[in-house]
């Protein structure tokens, strides 16, 4: 009987403490995120980079919170390398919920992964104190006044190949929600002598 008192009181105990951890996520409006998108080599701004910024819920659970797809914004950098995300009202409908991200993905074919731009030329090897420091800078600014972002070129097959396979959001994520990076990721399977996703694998 003790043990099953004992049981029972580290299950409320730990849902107390999940409860707590929900509580503690940021709530609120947050907003709108500001970026310029360049060339990693050469600086330039790269017009029709497909953005995509990723929003989820997440509830308490046992033993881990739980996280879903809640919804995404999809746009296009303008002629300047621009893009703004619109602002997300991210307060709570009750004490157990919240709204997260944005998580954002990049895509322009010939391109690499998107990360910060450096102040002034990047090492190849990087401390992770630096590294960890210029995140945290950058989504600072990107949340407030905007920030740079660069896409290194991907310059063999195996490069661009290694980042299409990271290209597409995940699978609960519903097709017509990314209409441009389907699109952006299908022209880019066709030049690398693939044949496009198949229309099943896209509903």
């Amino acid at each position: 009987m003790r043990a099953l008192r004992r049981r029972f009181t580290l299950a409320v105990v730990a849902a107390g403490l999940v409860a707590l951890a929900v509580l503690a996520w940021p709530a609120g409006a947050a907003g709108p995120w500001r970026a310029q998108i360049v060339d990693a080599e050469t600086g330039q701004p790269l017009e029709g980079v497909v953005v995509l910024a990723r929003w989820d819920e997440k509830t308490a659970g046992w033993p881990h919170p739980y996280r879903r797809f809640h919804d995404v914004d999809e746009m296009l950098s303008d002629t300047d390398g621009r893009i703004v995300i619109p602002a997300r009202d991210l307060s709570r409908n009750n004490r157990l919920r919240a709204i997260v991200g944005p998580d954002i993905a990049m895509f322009k074919a010939g391109y690499g992964r998107w990360r910060f731009r450096a102040d002034g030329p990047r090492p190849l090897l990087e401390e992770p104190s630096v590294l960890e420091r210029r995140a945290k800078q950058g989504w600072q600014h990107f949340a407030t006044d905007g920030v740079v972002v660069e896409l290194p070129l991907a310059r063999t097959r195996d490069e661009r190949l290694f980042v299409l396979e990271s290209a597409m959001p995940a699978g609960d994520v519903p097709a017509q929600k990314f209409p441009r990076m389907r699109a952006a990721y299908d022209a880019e399977r066709v030049r690398l002598g693939l044949t496009p996703l198949r229309r099943e694998n896209r509903q």
